[in-house]
């Protein structure tokens, strides 16, 4: 009954709406032709005339969202209300490709509002900003962004803070599903090939309480590509290679597409290979890396438009070096032997279900994390930790159109994470090998119900929204035996001497809420205002209930009747969209409560560091930055962050807080060449100290790119991208990275060129 449930649902199709646009460029309103328009809600893709005109006929009324590619322009998007029985036009104007369009959508917002309206504090990379600059992983593609900083345990491994707040405290998501890992050592993020990905937005602290448990320091969405429906057979294939001469990495990526108007597929797939990353201090030892991935995506049509999609990734990587991570000590030798991801994924989208409900949307996914690790402590002592983290999640979305153009998404979402974890601990000097589970075979259960209000009191003017969530949550674990097995001399005893209980079976139940409330305040057309307030929670992990580490140095361990992180949330900020100047600023204050934070103590008869609910604290800054248009062929980018973090119980400063950071970034367009971009990215002396950490002085990074025209050659097209990172080969110190392992100085000079052939 269930499956058979969507296809039970067709759309109403008494009244229809034809949707005639068209797209011009900005600044001399001709039109553009060839530019590429895609219905979103219904996957429906059609190409500008030569009078840059497009035409949709026979959707039924309600709100979507139009999304305008061009080679040339920056990605424009729209969201429009048609109503019944009239037609209706639109017009979307093209900004050049060195500035971002302020006609953006925001996706992880749940209601896919336009930038310019919405309360949220975002951030959003297009695909074409994503390839600009070489990126290891996602957080490498992020750290230029205001608020977002990079947390490295080694070139692969990398994470990201934002506002102060990271790993346990962020959701991670890719196409809707969550990524459930173990944050100790940073990897979730580096399974994906930055190639695949057609956007990636963040969503700062106070606008992500629609996401459930762990999303009060913020939600990073990464959308990947997926082909369109088109009216005619249509095919298309690249292949893109790189290079970089800071770790020698050799990278080959090749994707094909394919449509028509009644299938829609996607094809990817990369390797990558390199070698320890250079610094101007010398090598970090143990910092290769080597992976692969695989993507695919298959769309049909079913009944009208109705549509199915199903898609399927695969990322591995092995022999991964990881020089750093918060539990490894700087003498250890450690390296990821496996580390894989696979998703499958099912979505089937039920557009124009009433003239009331425009788009309802079910989804389907299975995600499975592997990880296993090989930790050389000494010449005689090796552990090596594996574990398999299953998350399966099922969705049920609808977009309900009210009257005066009111949109509420509402939506239920189940989810399980499933936690198989075992470590070996092997004595080369005494022959033996002791098993057992860092934490026991556990399962984290949540099942939730949101909904959230958009709705223009007076259009184009103000704006409210209004969201709230749910959860009901079951964490439970099955009985966990310390040690599980050792082996002596080659012969297994599966109950050693001293064998003890060390984890009962046992299940706790939480019920948790969120919401939050914002207003945007359009005071003319150029200027906005914003406010936002939220109310969020975060229910401890799997691993701060039931870990257990024992390196041989220092004991951690968790505590299974932890209560749920509190957070209180407010953003408030303008905008400026004034013809070639845009401006956003925000200014922050989050206060959290029932912090979990490892306090001295004792476990198991020993000394040890426990997982506590402890104490309070706040988070508060700034972020603003402007770009602004000094000609048709140049335009100037800078920011600036601030984030300042204080443990309000003992009055000190939190640890991992980046300092006070900027950046100033000069695009110029060589119209019969390319685009040339030059940057500074600056980080001051941090001062304010948590537990442990020690000072970092300040830096100054410059790099500067280049991003040629697309060359084209019968029926092939060339495009090449090169340049410069830290030009100056500067030693420096990332704060947040200086805890952890052998990772101290950042990479030095990298040269790096790219190269893609599109068919």
């Amino acid at each position: 009954m269930i499956i058979c449930f969507p296809f039970c649902l067709f759309p109403a199709q008494s009244q229809t709406v034809s949707l005639v646009g068209k797209v011009v460029d900005a600044s001399s309103l001709q039109p553009v032709t060839n530019a590429v328009v895609v219905v979103l809600e219904l996957g429906e893709r059609k190409n500008t005339a030569g009078a840059g005109r497009f035409y949709f006929e026979q959707l039924a009324p309600g709100r979507y969202t139009i999304s305008v590619h061009h080679i040339a322009y920056a990605v424009a998007e729209k969201t429009i209300f048609l109503a019944a029985g009239i037609a209706d036009s639109v017009v979307i104007e093209l900004q050049p490709a060195l500035l971002e369009s302020d006609e953006v959508v925001v996706r992880s917002t749940r209601t896919s509002a336009t930038a310019q309206g919405i309360s949220y504090p975002y951030s959003v990379e297009m695909s074409e900003e994503i390839v600009q600059l070489p990126s290891v992983t996602v957080p490498d593609v992020l750290k230029g962004s205001p608020g977002v900083t990079l947390v490295r345990d080694g070139s692969w491994e990398t994470d990201i803070s934002i506002r102060g707040m990271a790993r346990s405290n962020i959701v991670t998501m890719v196409d809707n599903t969550r990524i459930e890992t173990a944050t100790d050592i940073a990897g979730g993020l580096s399974l994906f090939d930055v190639h695949d990905l057609e956007r990636v937005e963040v969503v700062k602290s106070p606008g992500s309480v629609l996401f459930g448990t762990g999303a009060f320091g913020g939600v990073l969405h990464m959308i990947t590509k997926r082909n369109s429906f088109t009216e005619e057979p249509m095919m298309n294939a690249e292949t893109t290679n790189d290079v970089s001469s800071v770790d020698g990495k050799v990278s080959q990526y090749a994707a094909f597409e394919g449509s028509s108007d009644n299938y829609a597929m996607r094809f990817s797939g990369s390797y990558r290979h390199a070698g320890n990353t250079m610094t101007p201090d010398g090598e970090i030892p143990n910092s290769q890396y080597h992976d692969f991935n695989l993507n695919g995506s298959v769309g049909v049509k079913t009944f009208g438009d109705q549509s199915l999609f199903v898609s399927y990734q695969r990322s591995q990587a092995e022999d991964t070096g990881i020089p750093g991570g918060s539990q490894l000590s700087a003498a250890a030798a450690a390296r990821y032997t496996l580390a894989k991801r696979e998703l499958f994924g099912l979505e089937y989208t039920i557009p124009n279900v009433s003239p009331d409900v425009p788009l309802v949307t079910f989804r389907f996914s299975r995600q499975d994390i592997d990880r296993a690790v090989e930790v050389i402590q000494n010449p005689t002592l090796t552990f090596t930790p594996e574990a398999t983290h299953l998350t399966t999640s099922g969705q049920a979305e609808a977009k309900l159109t009210l009257p005066a153009n009111q949109l509420i998404t509402v939506g239920t979402e189940v989810w399980q994470r499933d936690l198989d974890s075992r470590r070996e601990r092997v004595n080369s000097a005494t022959a033996q090998i002791v098993g057992d589970r860092p934490v026991p075979e556990s399962y984290f259960f949540s099942a939730g119900i949101y909904a959230q209000d958009e709705w223009p009191i007076i259009p184009d003017k103000i704006t409210l929204t209004l969201g709230a969530r749910y959860d009901w949550i079951r964490v439970s674990n099955d009985e966990t035996l310390n040690p599980l097995y050792i082996i002596s001399g080659g012969v297994l005893q599966t109950n050693p001497p001293g064998q003890s209980i060390l984890w009962n079976q046992m299940s706790v139940r939480d019920k948790s809420w969120s919401a939050n409330g914002g207003l945007s305040y359009a005071v003319t057309s150029e200027f906005e205002l914003t406010a936002l307030v939220s109310s969020a929670f975060r229910a401890p992990s799997l691993e701060e209930r039931y870990e257990y580490i024992n390196l041989g140095s220092i004991i951690r361990a968790g505590n299974p009747n932890l209560q749920p992180e509190k957070s209180t949330c407010a953003n408030a900020g303008f905008r400026i969209h004034a013809g070639g100047l845009q401006i956003q600023s925000d200014l922050f204050f989050n206060h959290l409560t029932d912090l979990v934070a490892f306090v001295p103590g004792m476990f198991e008869g020993a000394s040890a560091f426990v997982e506590q609910n402890i104490g309070e604290a706040k988070l508060y800054g700034y972020e603003i930055s402007v770009e602004q248009r000094l000609a048709e062929w140049d335009a100037l980018k800078y920011y600036a962050a601030y984030v300042r973090g204080e443990d309000t119980y003992d009055h000190t400063d939190l640890a991992q807080i980046a300092p006070l950071n900027g950046r100033i970034e000069s695009t110029t367009i060589l119209r019969s060449a390319g685009t040339i971009m030059i940057a500074a990215t600056a980080y001051a002396e941090q001062k304010n100290l948590g537990a442990g950490e020690i000072r970092t002085p300040g830096y100054v990074i410059i790099d500067a790119d280049i991003v040629s025209i697309p060359i084209v050659i019968d029926h092939l097209s060339l495009t090449f991208r090169g340049g410069v990172q830290n030009i100056l080969n500067k030693l420096y110190e990332d704060h947040l990275s200086t805890l952890r392992g052998l990772v101290v100085y950042e990479p030095g000079r990298n040269f790096f060129l790219s190269t893609t052939i599109a068919i």
